[in-house]
């Protein structure tokens, strides 16, 4: 009983994941920029009346950002830094500030039309990313969380397909 309550009442402390590999950083550190810039892109959508990707947004934001708070806690959990390396960087599954902006101006169908382009774009490339590091990785929960985006990116590339056009 005493052990038990030194234990903290039975109930053991969450694991630690295991260290994590050069390969593991590498996606983790890539995760958060690739899932902040989608979630700019997906605001785009959620805030335009009319927009034929409203509901898609609304279906895919809170999984950005439930994996957002899983990264950062995989993190800390770890005693790494976030480190933003990636920062400004002009690189596929980023969606930039210009894109951002060049959308941002674009009416009605052209609106859907480029923002569809961006998101795909993200999702696939996030796809790669993630396979990348299922092939790779070491970190048992990076590796499952690899696995998520594989999954559910492919679902959002469906969701897109599914997206009623614009008028």
């Amino acid at each position: 009983m005493t052990l038990l309550l030194a234990a903290g009442c039975g109930t053991p402390p969450p694991a630690a994941p295991a260290d994590l590999s050069a390969t593991d950083l590498a996606f983790v550190d890539l995760v958060i920029p690739q899932n902040e810039s989608a979630l700019a892109a997906l605001a785009l959508a959620a805030n335009r009346p009319g927009s034929a990707l409203r509901p898609v947004a609304a279906q895919v934001e809170d999984r950005y950002r439930a994996e957002l708070a899983h990264v950062r806690e995989l993190l800390a959990r770890t005693g790494r830094q976030e480190s933003d390396q990636h920062e400004g960087h002009d690189m596929p599954g980023m969606i930039t500030a210009a894109e951002l902006t060049a959308v941002g101006f674009a009416e009605g169908a052209a609106f859907d039309q480029q923002l569809t382009v961006l998101l795909r774009t993200q999702f696939e490339e996030a796809r790669t990313v993630a396979r990348a590091e299922l092939s790779s990785g070491t970190s048992r929960p990076v590796l499952d969380l690899g696995a998520r985006i594989d999954s559910t990116r492919a679902e959002f590339l469906a969701l897109l397909g599914d997206a009623p056009k614009s008028p």
